[in-house]
């Protein structure tokens, strides 16, 4: 049985000063948005959102990057 995800893709942008791709995901279940570079989601100690950022992967690849003004 696949397990049920809690952090949901919402959409990624990129910053204007720094060049940083931010992935933003949703918390239905905490009540937050959860924000991240990319390096940040690869050293986070957080297990779930890993997975779940895992199983959205090509969902987050194709999606448009927001430019930051």
């Amino acid at each position: 049985m696949e397990e049920e995800l809690r952090y949901f893709f919402m959409y990624k942008e990129r910053m204007a000063m720094t060049n940083d791709v931010i992935i933003q995901f949703m918390d239905f279940k905490g009540k937050r948005l959860v924000r991240a570079t990319v390096k940040d989601l690869n050293t986070t100690t957080n297990q779930k959102l890993k997975e779940d950022a895992r199983t959205q992967w090509e969902q987050i690849k194709k999606a448009d990057t927001l430019q930051q003004k």
